[in-house]
């Protein structure tokens, strides 16, 4: 495959990556839904085209950092069964006047020639609001660049551009993607199934309760924290036991003080973890109560609490 190089340099603006062969990113079930039916345009382009209707050609993923946009552009390239380029940043970025945009430009027309899915990440760095005044004149050339490639992106291929930073994009770039999506952080449901996945989890046949309390435990962390705090747990037992019997004694020793501190003296945050490890995860009540460290009691009233406002 001969990639688009920058000039000067000769350096690959461009390199093909591995497609996910999994079942993809652990999503939400709304956001699952419409990456679904993006994929499930592909196989019937014509037919759109022949009704009159645009088939959709590009996707911007918006979300905070670790939510896994760059997993779901390789399971996007992976259902369509096509090659995922992704952009060399480093290699486009230049500090000489109008060398970026003509690597640019090479890039987008060579993606627009060969079917492919174009995966651009941290495009905040080229789309940035052009009235933005502290950036140079050269990235105000690139957003220009951009909104004409936009315009004309073809059926064939794919574009996919991701950004942790959506209010940096210039407005009129946001309005030439087919469809926008933004990833969220992962909720209790997605938690426990990203964490009950993980390969060391797996093999180490940790219980169900105890990826239901490291769920509970990591609210608000991203799925990739979660992994990276999962796989270091995992990391520290094996080089202090020297393999990974007590993984799950680790991971219930990090949970339950972070779920008691969670729940502290506040009833309002106790009755949300206690919600959560019901309603969301099916732990009993006395499980739960012996995790806040609070009786039996008391997690009884704030379910029945929970459940008397749900059904006014």
């Amino acid at each position: 495959m001969n990639l688009p190089r920058d000039p000067e340099t000769n350096q690959v603006l461009l390199r093909v990556a591995e497609t996910a062969a999994s079942h993809g990113p652990i999503l939400d079930e709304a956001t699952r839904r419409r990456v679904d039916a993006l994929i499930a345009e592909r196989p019937v382009r014509e037919a759109l085209v022949d009704a009159g209707l645009q088939p959709s050609r590009s996707v911007l993923l918006s979300g905070p950092p670790g939510v896994g946009k760059t997993l779901t552009a390789s399971h996007i390239a992976s259902q369509m069964k096509q090659t995922l380029l992704v952009v060399d940043l480093a290699s486009l970025m230049s500090s000489y006047l109008g060398r970026t945009g003509r690597n640019l430009r090479s890039i987008l027309d060579y993606a627009a020639q060969n079917e492919c899915v174009l995966f651009i990440d941290e495009f905040d760095a080229l789309a940035k609001r052009r009235e933005d005044d502290s950036d140079v004149g050269e990235l105000k050339r690139l957003v220009n660049v951009l909104l004409l490639e936009l315009d004309r992106w073809p059926a064939g291929s794919f574009l996919i551009a991701a950004t942790n930073h959506k209010e940096l994009l210039d407005s009129a770039i946001s309005r030439r993607f087919d469809v926008l999506i933004e990833l969220p952080l992962p909720a209790t449901e997605e938690r426990k199934l990203l964490i009950s996945s993980l390969p060391v989890i797996v093999s180490s046949a940790v219980s169900d309760d105890t990826c239901a309390l490291m769920a509970l435990a990591t609210d608000g962390l991203s799925h990739s924290d979660i992994v990276r705090l999962c796989n270091g747990i995992a990391r520290e037992t094996i080089v202090r036991d020297g393999g990974l019997s007590s993984l799950e004694e680790g991971l219930v020793s990090l949970a339950v003080p972070k779920l008691r501190e969670l729940a502290g003296e506040d009833a309002k945050v106790r009755e949300q973890v206690a919600v959560a490890a019901s309603v969301h995860l099916g732990l009993s009540n006395r499980r739960i109560a012996n995790i806040l460290g609070v009786s039996h009691p008391t997690i009884s009233r704030a379910i029945a609490a929970f459940q008397e406002r749900e059904q006014r």
